[in-house]
């Protein structure tokens, strides 16, 4: 073993001291390349050796010549043999010479799966071959070939005694100007043979054998060039010309010149020489000076310019210039490279560290372009040297732990300077392919080099020495002297180490304790530091983005959030291990900012979403190892075995912490697998961070808290094998593992991942979420429920595994805030989705979003119900969620409606659109189809309010607006032809429907689109007309004559027989049918008149019932014996009247004269109106009175002109005026039903693509008026005033009807918008929801055609509501409860709609409405008249649902200012005519009013003028009211002074335009019981004064003025309104004149007291009042 070992191995030595007997005759011949080491050396022999024996270091690579052999002491120890010192009597026979090959690199042995440790070294490197041997003696040879040229050029040029000298001066050198001189520099073609050469030398580990003369030489020969390169500048101009672009291009040849002798000079440092006259640090100095100069003058600017903007003229210069810059950017990196490899050898001094620093970290932030097009230099080349900076730092930071602070806070510190597209820009491309940010990765590295030990480095790096004298010196051989010298003056500073190391040694060879207890404190400091600076750099990223929006100027929000995305993608890659202990350092600082109650709401959000990121990467993690496990499931090998049985064991919560941690288990297999790249800088830091890991794991486990160490047999057995594979870098070579392919390693390492801190952190991230989607803030709430959502679509099964989740999530639907329940909703879907077997569970609470205040939330709930639709095929299911979107069809939402007519097509008509009814379909087609119509015919079964909604939606779909109108058609006759089917056999539908509810449902086709339906469809319909019997065939009757009176004017031709039969059917039954039935038959019979031309059936039945009416004209129906006669009667005025209305008789008033002896007209009509007429006068009963006067305004509805007749117009008036709200109802049906005919014929004409009259005025039609027009005008005009005292008299059916016509009135434009707009306003406020809809619709439509007119009435409007609510609601609160709302909420909907400036405008006019002159109070009342105004002004403004931001502030700025300016007088008034408040002499003028009062002799109120006290209590309360409502505004939408002061300065500002968010919890309970308490203040005596003292208080004390800190101040505190963060008391608003700042004692009889010298502070002496406003609203 020893042999191999030394076989293979440098050995260098320490000199004996000065004292120690010399080793060795000094005329002994020793070969050259030999090891002197006698034999034997055992352990034993070490254990006795003193201090002056001598230590050999064991290195890696080849022996050393004799001349430098003391050098090689300052390399990392890693292996040492320790012999004895010479003894006096010893001869030189009894040593043996080994002769030692050296080793090339570049030789490999082939390793078996099974890999034998002891026939290759750690690397797999095997001896040096012959012609290894023959190419590196080549190498120097060609290197010494070179270098004896070059020098003899140089003596030749300074000579000049050759004739050759000038060719052979210019082969090799350049001139250049250095202080004021001529000198010689090696020219670039030289440099580049050179760095080739001297490459290849060291690459055959032949730098050794260079004479040092030669490299010192060389490296000054190359000084020249970095000396001159001083006066160029490469810096690129904008706007040069061609003489000055070529002129750069000299001055970038030469530099370029200069970077190759940089390389060559570098190249010297770099190769390993141990002797100080080649380090320079001035000449290390003016590389780095050049290539600063090079890449922050030249590259960088090149980099970020583009094509556009004011780079543009510098990206075509350089466009140009392209191979230019490109040389340089490559000559660049080779320096930073070999910069690197210097680094990692030599110790530099401390400016040269902090320039290589300050020049890396520069180089990492600049902004590289995002696409080819835009980058000259190629994104990926200027990537390559960024990582290499990125190495550069990395290695500084392992390097020097005394920087690692400043190089970390350097890095933090410049992320805010990435530009805004550069934090979008991802260019740090893994091996998977995989993009991170560079700084992402740089920080991981970073981390990394804490905890990672020195492995495979030298034994001692060389110190650059500082002094300019040390670095000037003539290179020397390198003399035994030196070497003894050197080796004396490092041997003090070495002996500590060698201790320490010769301890661990003999520690590890007894298998002691003291060795592990040194071995445990070293891996728990290295792995401290790593989390240390882990949560360093975490703290900077969360510290900065609490603060900061990912909106705002500051980009910190977002760069945490870039962060952590990056930390998430490179989780579960096993050369990036940091990311694991960075992502349990972000959940730690989350969590405590999630159980922190100073956390604000935004720093909860922010929490929760990366700990929703986090626990969703754990998840990926699992579903990762999840798949490679099944990968490796059908490999045999003991690998593959163990990794899938530990990744089973994990998932059942068994895996034990020792299977991961044992010698042949995942972390080893890891590193196993890492090790093959052992030339990665980044691969090299990640095994000595996952070996220390697993070191750490092995003694400590996964306690932090933990102060001792295991210490049982296996864990010192195992931490042993890991400190030497810590020492060594390589592991046993009597060990065998298995070749770990990716596959295995990946597994390993996701099993490794999920049992350290953070994957076991899974069950506490997932509660964190949970909890907060109960918290009591609102938006943590909605981003709680995000979060959950993101983590159940990574993991569906977690809903299996905790089914509380989906009740938590149900139970947040009910939640006041619209962001949560529309989170709630969405999470709602995804559990849907991932789990389909929860829609029965989850159904009911989306129907019920479907109704939900927030339009948002309802169309998100109806898009989730039409999902559900389609994936249910329950037919309740479906009926329910049918009928639920059939409701939003009418929605006031436009953008809701809209949505609920496209998702009814959708839903019911595309799946037929192909389904032809005289085709053959597939059988599941036609269950589909009778499914469908099964499910139409349920739905009309719930109710008439169905049939309404559904008959617009089929027109719409089948009119020609619609996208597809012949393909629903298509599916509606289809729908038509499988309902007859059913109608004929009730067996060929589901659940058998009955043929009444069947022929229901095709009234609703027939009436949308008549022409769906066939003549022999009619045909099968005849025989359910014949029979009249039952109420049943009455249902059907009825629908059946609906049927056939819509469809049979489309059909073409139309059998006579079959139309003669229904029309003797008809006519038997008319006069068994009531109002309704008759209606629709006499309609009918009209149309099969129109086919069969025999009227003269009808006029002789009209004729008869006319001669009937004309001679009982005279009877007294009053009379209770003509009671029979009486319901005789109306059947004839209903036959007459409907036969009016339908018929067309004018053409046939010549029979009718004749019939008619009696009528002397011309008009039928006319006649029977006149008919009728009589039996509406007054003295007629009630009932008959209805039946006449319903069908005289029948009849006028169908001939309008007839409005128009005088005794009509005047019978109406009176109805109107006199107080019967049966006949009023009737009248008023009379005009709405009128009105409703205009708006269909409206709208008919707008579908057929004519222009609207109404829009358009007489432009757009005749230019005669027609009948319609006359009696719609004279309806407005005479009844308007009548027709609106109705509406506003009550809330029943009548006042209905009469809103209706109203609405209609004002929407066909019949009178000014301002006549009606009140009312509506007023109407909008009615507890009849159907009255609130139609009034609202037609205030809409109002507001946007008129907005500016409309603007003015509002006020009016508002007084108008009260006079409402007081007179027929008899309710003057201001809001309604269950949730609370402003009872003219619908106004306010409105008025959100404006423009900014309106809804400003809005309030100022609403709040001045609730100010006062108190000396024109009116208090007679009890309470008084304005008193109760103002109390439902403020609880009003309370309870608005305030659209944006402003407008709260808007508001409470208002408010404060009635406030501010009334309340100063009124409490004036109340502290000199209530209190009569007289200040002693001595009394402190700051008291409050409370305590004035009790200092002072209170008047009694006996002797106060009692109306002026009712007139100063009622102004305090009203102004109590106010501030009230002020402060809970300011609580519920939790605004701030700061913003209360940003609307003045920023009204455009993004932030005031969003919408307000409520604060959770505060429902306005305390809010309305405050008002209540305070309209009590008038009952009692007592009450009063307390009252008056209260407001008295409030406007005396200012709690928002701060005291000035010292007494010699006298600034006075800023005026500020109530903050929810202040601590102290609430805040005084803001004075709106002089009188805001007076203060109860400012005033009073006998004078002002004598102030201060520094006068009377502003509020500093006075004593706080029982109750501050802050207190007010914490009480909300």
């Amino acid at each position: 073993m020893a042999n191999s070992i030394l076989l293979n191995t440098d050995v260098a030595f320490r000199y004996p001291t000065p004292s120690s007997p010399e080793p060795i005759d000094s005329t002994a011949e020793i070969p050259s390349k030999a090891l002197l080491i006698k034999l034997p050396v055992t352990p034993q022999t070490l254990k006795h050796r003193s201090r002056n024996e001598t230590v050999y270091s064991v290195k890696s690579s080849a022996a050393a010549n004799g001349d430098h052999i003391a050098d090689n002491q300052r390399t990392i120890l890693q292996l040492k043999v320790v012999v004895p010192p010479l003894p006096q009597s010893s001869d030189a026979n009894d040593y043996k010479v080994f002769h030692v090959e050296p080793l090339a690199k570049d030789s490999k042995q082939v390793v078996s799966k099974k890999r034998k440790r002891d026939e290759v070294n750690g690397n797999g490197v095997s001896a040096p071959s012959k012609d290894q041997r023959a190419l590196s003696d080549a190498a120097l040879t060609a290197f010494k070939d070179l270098a004896s040229d070059i020098f003899e050029a140089e003596n030749d040029a300074q000579s000049e005694t050759n004739g050759n000298g000038l060719s052979t001066r210019k082969t090799y050198f350049v001139q250049d100007e250095v202080d004021g001189g001529v000198s010689l520099t090696i020219n670039s073609e030289t440099n580049v043979k050179l760095d080739s050469c001297l490459q290849k030398v060291i690459s055959l580990a032949r730098f050794k054998d260079i004479p040092v003369n030669q490299l010192c030489k060389i490296r000054d020969l190359c000084e020249g060039a970095l000396v001159s390169a001083d006066l160029l500048d490469v810096r690129i101009e904008p706007g040069w010309g061609t003489d000055e672009i070529s002129d750069w291009a000299e001055r970038a040849a030469s530099v370029d010149a200069s970077l190759r002798s940089a390389r060559t000079v570098l190249r010297i440092m770099a190769g390993g020489r141990e002797e100080k006259q080649i380090y320079s640090e001035e000449l290390l100095q003016k590389i780095l000076s050049l290539l600063y100069k090079v890449i922050e003058t030249c590259v960088s600017p090149v980099v970020e310019s583009r094509t556009s903007g004011t780079e543009s003229s510098i990206f075509d210069i350089a466009s140009v210039q392209k191979k230019v810059i490109l040389q340089l950017l490559h000559n660049a990196a080779k320096i930073m490279q070999l910069l690197l490899e210097l680094l990692t050898k030599v110790d530099l001094a401390e400016t040269t560290i902090t320039s290589i620093e300050f020049f890396v970290i520069r180089l990492l932030f600049v902004e590289n372009a995002h696409v080819e097009k835009e980058s000259i230099l190629g994104i990926h080349k200027f990537e390559s040297i960024r990582r290499t900076a990125m190495n550069l730092t990395a290695q500084l930071f392992l390097r020097y732990p005394e920087q690692r602070r400043f190089i970390l806070d350097e890095v933090l510190v410049s992320l805010q300077k990435l530009p805004i597209n550069r934090q979008q820009a991802r260019q740090y491309k893994l091996e998977d392919g995989t993009n991170i940010q560079l700084v992402s990765a740089l920080l991981m590295r970073l981390v990394h080099s804490c905890a990672t030990r020195s492995i495979s480095q030298p034994a001692k790096r060389r110190k650059i020495i500082l002094d300019e004298n040390a670095s000037a010196a003539a290179p020397r051989s390198g003399g035994r002297e030196d070497e003894n010298s050197e080796s004396e003056d490092s041997e003090h500073s070495s002996d500590a180490e060698n201790d320490d190391i010769e301890g661990r040694m003999a520690g590890n060879w007894k298998h002691g304790i003291s060795s592990i207890a040194r071995l445990a404190k070293d891996v728990r400091l290295l792995y401290d530091a790593a989390g240390s600076n882990a949560q360093y750099i975490v703290e900077f990223f969360v510290s900065r983005a609490s603060s900061a929006s990912r909106t705002g100027d500051q980009p910190h929000r977002h760069l945490l959030d870039m962060f952590v995305g990056d930390l998430v993608s490179v989780l579960n890659f096993p050369d990036w291990p940091a990311s694991e202990l960075l992502l349990r350092a972000l959940f730690a600082r989350m969590e405590r900012i999630t159980s922190s109650d100073k956390s604000t709401a935004p720093m909860k959000n922010m929490a929760l979403e990366v700990l929703g990121a986090a626990g969703s990467a754990i998840l990926d993690v699992t579903t990762n190892a999840r798949q490679l496990a099944k990968t490796l499931e059908n490999d045999d090998s003991e690998l593959s075995i163990t990794l899938v049985q530990s990744f089973e064991d994990h998932l059942a919560n068994q895996l034990e912490d020792g299977n991961l941690l044992s010698w042949t288990g995942s972390y080893r297999a890891v590193l196993e697998y890492l090790g093959r790249s052992s030339s990665d800088p980044q691969t090299i830091g990640a095994q000595g961070y996952y070996l220390t890991q697993w070191t750490k794991l092995v003694l400590w486990g996964t306690n932090s808290t933990s102060t001792n160490f295991g210490t049982s047999p296996v864990q010192l057995e195992l931490a042993n094998k890991l400190s030497k594979v810590g020492s060594t870098g390589k592991w046993s070579s009597a060990d065998d593992f298995d070749s770990v392919s990716e596959t295995q390693c990946r597994l390993a390492y996701d099993l490794t991942i999920l049992n350290m801190g953070f994957g076991r952190a899974f069950n506490q991230i997932f509660q964190i979420l949970l909890r907060a989607v109960r918290s009591d803030q609102t938006t943590v709430r909605s981003r709680g429920l995000k979060s959950v959502t993101q983590m159940l679509e990574k993991d569906p099964t977690l809903l299996d595994r905790m089914p509380h989740v989906i009740r938590l999530i149900i139970n947040s639907a009910s939640d006041q805030s619209p962001m949560v329940r529309d989170s709630s909703l969405t999470l709602i879907g995804k559990c849907i989705v991932l789990q389909p077997a929860l829609e029965a569970q989850v159904l009911e609470t989306v129907l019920a979003f479907t109704s939900d205040t927030a339009a948002s939330i309802r169309k998100h709930s109806m898009k989730l119900l039409k999902d559900m639709y389609l994936r249910n095929k329950s037919q309740k299911t479906r009926a329910e969620i049918s009928e639920s979107l059939l409701h939003r069809v009418d929605d006031l939402d436009e953008g809701v409606s809209d949505l609920a007519r496209q998702m009814f097509e959708d839903i019911w008509l595309v799946p037929f659109w192909n389904l032809s009814p005289v085709q053959n379909s597939s059988v599941e087609r036609e269950i589909a189809l009778k499914d469908q119509v099964a499910l139409m015919i349920r739905i009309m079964q719930r109710g008439e309010r169905t049939s309404q909604v559904l008959q617009p939606l089929l027109v719409q779909a089948l009119g020609s607006k619609s996208k597809n109108p012949d393909a629903n058609t298509i599916a509606c006759k289809a729908m038509i032809a499988a309902a007859f089917q059913g109608i004929i056999d009730t067996a060929e539908l589901p659940g058998r429907p009955e043929q009444g509810i069947i022929l229901h449902t095709l009234t609703v086709f027939s009436r949308a689109c008549p022409k769906l339906f066939t003549q022999p469809q009619l045909e099968h319909l005849q025989p359910y007309i014949a029979n009249l019997s039952t109420a049943d065939d009455l249902n059907i009757f009825r629908s059946v004559v609906v049927i056939l009176r819509c469809v049979m004017p489309t059909l073409p031709a139309m059998q006579k027989d079959f139309l003669k039969q229904v029309q003797e059917d008809l006519l038997r039954n008319i006069t068994k049918l009531a109002k309704a039935e008759l209606d629709e038959v006499v309609a009918c019979l009209w149309t099969i008149n129109g086919a069969l031309g025999n009227i003269e059936k009808l006029v002789n039945m009209e004729i008869n019932v006319l001669n009937k009416l004309y001679s009982s004209r005279l009877v007294d129906f009053g009379d209770a014996k003509q009671n029979s006669e009486l319901s005789k009667l109306k059947r004839l005025v209903l036959l007459a009247g409907h036969f009016a209305k339908h018929c067309n008789f004018e053409p046939q008033s010549k029979k009718f004269s004749s019939k008619l002896p009696w009528w002397a007209g011309s008009s039928v009509v006319e006649c029977v109106i006149d008919s009728i007429k009589p039996y509406a006068a007054k003295h007629q009963p009630v009932s008959l009175r209805s039946v006449a006067m319903d069908n005289i305004g029948m009849i006028c509805q169908a001939w309008p002109k007839n409005f128009n007749r005088s005794e009509i117009t005047l019978m109406f008036q009176h109805v109107l005026k006199d107080d019967d709200p049966e006949l009023q109802r009737i009248v008023l049906s009379s005009f709405r039903d009128f009105f409703t005919v205009q708006d269909h014929q409206i709208e008919v004409k707008v579908s057929s693509g004519e222009r609207d009259p109404l829009a358009h005025g007489k432009l757009g039609g005749s230019m005669t008026a027609s009948d319609n027009d006359g009696a719609a005008a004279l309806i407005a005009q005479g009844f308007l005033k009548d027709i609106l005292r109705i509406a506003l008299s009550s809330q029943g059916s009548y006042a209905l009807t009469a809103t209706e016509v109203v609405a209609s009135i004002t929407r066909q434009g019949l009178v000014h918008p301002k006549e009606c707009g009140p009312a509506l306003v007023a109407l909008e406020t009615s507890t009849n929801p159907k009255i609130a809809e139609v009034a609202f619709q037609q205030h809409r439509n109002l507001h946007q055609q008129h907005e500016s007119m409309f603007e003015r009435e509002y006020m009016r409007a508002v007084y108008e509501a009260y006079s409402y609510q007081r007179d027929v609601a008899k309710d003057l609160k201001g809001f309604i409860t269950q949730p609370f709302r402003s009872k003219l909420h619908l106004m306010y909907e409105v008025v959100k709609t404006s423009k900014s400036k309106y809804q400003s405008k809005f309030f100022a006019n609403f709040c001045a409405k609730i100010d006062f002159d108190v000396t024109k109070l009116d208090v007679s009342a009890n309470p008084p008249t304005h008193l109760q105004y103002a109390r439902f002004l403020v609880e009003n403004l309370a309870f608005f649902d305030y659209g944006r931001v402003e407008d709260v502030l808007h508001a409470t700025s208002c408010m404060e200012k009635i406030v501010a300016s009334t309340g100063a007088g009124i409490a004036h008034a109340i502290n000199t005519e209530v209190f009569h408040v007289r200040l002693e002499p001595g009394l402190d003028s700051s008291i409050s009013a409370t305590e004035q009062a009790s200092s002072t002799v209170e008047a009694p109120l006996e002797k106060v003028d009692q109306v002026r006290l009712r007139q100063v209590t009622t102004a305090s309360m009203i102004l109590s009211m106010l501030w009230e409502a002020r402060t809970f505004l300011r609580r519920l939408y939790g605004i701030s002074a700061s913003q209360q002061r940003r609307e003045n300065k920023a009204k455009g500002s993004k932030d005031l335009s969003k919408p307000p968010t409520k604060t959770s919890g505060i429902t306005g309970d305390k809010f309305v019981d405050s008002i209540k308490r305070t309209m009590s203040a008038l009952d009692t005596d007592d009450l009063i004064l307390a009252q008056c003292r209260e407001f008295a208080d409030l406007l005396a004390i200012d709690n928002e003025v701060k005291v000035p800190a010292e007494d010699g101040e006298d600034d006075r505190g800023r005026l500020k309104t109530p903050s929810v963060e202040d601590d102290g008391e609430s805040l005084m608003p803001p004075s709106g004149g002089s009188k805001a700042t007076k203060r109860k004692g400012s005033v009073s009889i006998s004078g002002t007291p004598h102030k201060k010298k520094r006068g009377r502070p502003p509020l500093g002496g006075r004593r706080k009042s029982t109750k501050s406003v802050d207190e007010d609203e914490d009480s909300y």
